[in-house]
């Protein structure tokens, strides 16, 4: 077995290793696994679910709240008015996240607002989808 500092380093060779890395790299970007954040598909809400207490949605924030198999992001942009949007970013499905009073996507940093989910950034061209609301009893029902 020889030694990898024998081995010169040609142009060849180190194209090789970065056209490698580069597909590594890439191969990240729109991936199909939810794990690596591409293409998570939003299931249909076909009743209604509980899935926040007001009291954890800061007034003027938003947070991302599960329920089973179902991911919301919830806002509340006044005081007294919640929204909910899909968590599956229009771009490439990525699961957005809530970063500073926004709504972003950590793949392609599109960025929606908690107001109506429309996009103020990034490549995204749609907004979010919105579900509907009802407050009952301190309680966060979406759907």
């Amino acid at each position: 077995m020889s030694d990898i500092s024998e081995s010169p380093m040609t142009r060849r060779v180190a194209l090789g290793v970065t056209g490698a890395a580069s597909a590594a790299v890439m191969s990240g970007c729109g991936s199909s696994e939810a794990g690596a954040g591409g293409n998570v598909k939003q299931p249909e809400i076909s009743s209604p679910i509980d899935m926040a207490a007001t009291q954890d949605v800061p007034v003027g924030g938003v947070i991302k709240a599960n329920s089973g198999d179902v991911t919301v992001m919830i806002s509340q942009p006044a005081e007294g008015t919640f929204k909910a949007f899909s968590s599956a970013c229009t771009h490439q499905g990525c699961t957005v996240n809530a970063q500073n009073n926004n709504i972003v996507c950590p793949c392609h940093s599109s960025n929606f607002t908690i107001e109506d989910g429309s996009v103020t950034g990034g490549p995204a061209e749609e907004p979010l989808p919105q579900y509907p609301v009802k407050v009952d009893g301190g309680r966060i029902i979406v759907g």
